[in-house]
């Protein structure tokens, strides 16, 4: 998916720079210490702006404080420059106020070059401009672009899908039809590990849409929606967990003892398998339960081996298990989509 030049983000922060600067003209503040709050409060999802703008308020307010400490005990000098920050960060650290610290630390060290008449007003107007742009920037980030990530986690999920199928895809290629099993692949690790930073995206996107979900308005097709995807973060998961158990066991430098029509079997099951797998969201998908059969008779048809060495699990039983369950774990979740006519017309608004 193709990024544009210019993000949401960007629009929003430009806006909200217009009107922190536009107010603080009207009531005669020093816009500068606004709009630097304006551009640093403008976050990802609504949440992050109120979360951190809380925090960024009472920062705010302590920078200010120490500036006008610092000039009354110092005037203007070094020295001065130097309390304002460094009492500054103390106190903002001291009372986990880290988001707020960059705001604080300017706020304290620009107040010294201002033109003094009083330090009190300059506090009040300064740490009044902290607000204006704060607030402003909060409301502007709620109702102009406002962050969508449900239809982000329904791309993400596709993604994450395809990359699935095609790690799979991999396995068969290099594990099974070039009958590689006693030699590692570390393009598989590569593969899986790229895959995981995926699902993490996703299940990202999942946790960044149920925090914006207190911030609009009660939708219960949007909740159950997003529920249902939550579910299918947590079924991938296992999914890639039982995938991760394929990699590894191939890494092992155990022999696979197939003929040529066992792996064919074991081949035409992970076809199947990534079938199923682009069916993800189906719900009348025909599933062919032949391949499956074949590969249950030949996991309960393996012996036990005599060498100890074999620890009791073959490297063939491993490869049965694994995809037999990566299989059971698609077809459950198929089972369980309750609502996908919702979903499409959700995400088609």
């Amino acid at each position: 998916m193709k990024k544009p030049i210019i993000g949401n983000r960007v629009i929003k922060t430009g806006i909200a720079v217009f009107f922190t600067a536009l107010i603080c003209e009207f009531v005669h503040i020093t816009p500068a210490f606004a709009v630097v709050a304006a551009i640093v409060t403008i976050e990802p999802t609504i949440h992050a702006s109120i979360q951190k703008g809380l925090i960024r308020l009472p920062a705010s307010m302590i920078g200010a404080a120490f500036a006008i400490l610092s000039i009354y005990l110092f005037g203007s000098s070094p020295l001065t420059y130097t309390a304002a920050a460094f009492l500054t960060i103390v106190v903002c650290y001291k009372l986990k106020l880290h988001a707020g610290l960059i705001v604080a630390t300017i706020t304290a060290v620009a107040m010294i070059d201002v033109t003094h008449t009083s330090l009190w007003i300059d506090f009040l107007a300064r740490l009044g401009g902290s607000v204006i742009g704060i607030v402003i920037s909060t409301l502007v980030n709620m109702m102009i672009l406002p962050p969508d990530y449900l239809k982000k986690s329904h791309q993400q999920l596709e993604v994450v899908i395809t990359y699935t199928n095609q790690l799979l895809n991999d396995f068969i290629d290099i594990r099974i039809k070039q009958t590689e099993g006693s030699h590692p692949a570390p393009v598989l690790t590569k593969s899986f590990q790229k895959l995981t930073k995926e699902r993490l995206r996703l299940e990202q996107y999942i946790q960044q849409q149920q925090s914006e979900m207190r911030y609009h308005l009660p939708n219960s097709e949007t909740k159950a929606i997003l529920e249902e995807e939550a579910a299918e973060a947590r079924q991938l998961t296992l999914i890639h967990y039982h995938l991760w158990n394929l990699i590894h066991a191939g890494r092992s430098g155990k022999q696979l003892h197939w003929n040529d029509e066992q792996r064919h079997h074991y081949i035409l099951a992970a076809e199947a398998v990534q079938q199923n797998l682009l069916r993800w969201t189906s719900t009348d998908c025909a599933i062919n339960k032949k391949p499956f059969e074949d590969l249950f008779q030949l996991y309960w048809s393996i012996e036990i081996p005599e060498n100890p060495e074999e620890v009791y699990f073959p490297i063939e039983s491993i490869y049965l298990y694994e995809l037999l369950s990566i299989n059971q774990l698609i077809e459950e979740q198929q089972s369980g989509n309750t609502h996908l006519p919702q979903k499409k017309a959700v995400l088609s608004d």
